[in-house]
């Protein structure tokens, strides 16, 4: 198990749109993938519990990734959300 911590850069956050994005981009590996903000956390491939997170502009996100190839999953996913412009 590995942990990235990440800010979500969005100006909107993770709004319907970015959110799907994200969740469709961790649906293409194959391990399991958490998005934790405080004490909440979800599975980052729904984008229905993602959404329920509230995750806004500026706001801190922990991404825990499982399985194989950990180091370029949790690297591509840090990256994924730091460039999501919305």
């Amino acid at each position: 198990m590995i942990e990235y911590s990440v800010v979500v850069t969005a100006p909107s956050g993770l709004h319907t749109r970015p959110c799907a994005q994200l969740c469709n981009f961790a649906k293409n590996y194959a391990g399991k993938i958490e998005i934790i903000r405080g004490e909440k956390n979800a599975n980052l491939k729904s984008m229905f519990k993602v959404m329920s997170m509230g995750i806004k502009n500026g706001m801190e996100v922990i991404i825990r990734v499982e399985g194989d190839n950990e180091q370029e999953m949790a690297q591509s996913v840090v990256e994924f959300i730091r460039n999501i412009k919305d």
